[in-house]
């Protein structure tokens, strides 16, 4: 072994030394970072889970129906229209409704109503459906067609469902598309607990947390310590 090289060998045994503690520095890193984002994400799915059992058990309050939504409730029909729109809806259109809403599988029930301009007519677009699908109280599906073509769908006791048909035009066509969509619609039963939260951890579990690591560790923190060293080596030399 030449002078030289024993000389060198110091400086390489270093130079190893000084690697192998970067590496050991980003693996550290690495699960750290992987450890805490894991507690973050445990943390953050307890609090959903406390926000959906706090929205879960929410029970909505419903105001007393006015007049309008009143003489809905008084009529014993599948189509309850509003008495001063009586005259919109021709008879034969609104017994084909009732006879197609007679056929459906699942409760359902359309109201025909003036559409509210102001808060002056004693309800709103969805204070009226709810009103309305409240003072019924029979489980299933209710919609409001308002008489500028509108349209507002609740349920009770199931999961609400949304008119696709178009509802504009002639209300009395209207009336008869939304009824046959209606009927076509199934009993999606309301949820009686919370959805559970995802088990899929931010990672995609242990290994990807070990690869996420191994790779935080290798493209970020190794370039750093790279160019710490080499930083530092230059002015070492600059010194000297």
């Amino acid at each position: 072994m030449t002078r030289r090289s024993r000389a060198q060998r110091p400086i390489r045994i270093r130079r190893v030394a000084g690697w192998a503690a970067g590496v050991a520095v980003g693996a550290v890193v690495g699960v750290l970072l992987a450890t805490t984002t894991q507690d973050w994400q445990e943390e953050r799915e307890a609090r959903d889970v406390e926000r959906r059992a706090e929205v879960f058990g929410r029970t909505d309050e419903v105001p007393a129906p006015g007049d309008a939504v009143r003489s809905l409730l008084a009529q014993d029909s599948l189509v309850a229209i509003d008495p001063l729109l009586a005259d919109r809806l021709p008879e034969d259109d609104v017994r084909r409704a009732e006879a197609i809403l007679a056929e459906s599988p699942v409760p359902a029930r359309i109201a025909y109503l003036t559409y509210p301009d102001t808060t002056d007519d004693g309800y709103t677009t969805s204070g009226a459906a709810a009103q309305w699908s409240t003072g019924v109280g029979e489980e299933g599906h209710y919609v409001v067609l308002w008489d500028n073509g509108n349209r507002e769908s609740v349920a009770v006791g199931l999961e609400t469902h949304y008119v696709e048909t178009r509802t504009d035009g002639q209300p009395g066509p209207a009336l008869i598309r939304v009824a046959a969509e209606m009927a076509a619609w199934e009993a999606e039963a309301l949820p009686t607990a919370p959805a559970e939260p995802n088990d899929s951890d931010y990672w995609g579990g242990v290994g990807g947390g070990i690869a996420a690591a191994g790779l935080f560790g290798t493209f970020i923190v190794l370039p750093l310590f790279a160019l710490l060293r080499w930083y530092v080596g230059s002015r070492r030399r600059k010194v000297s």
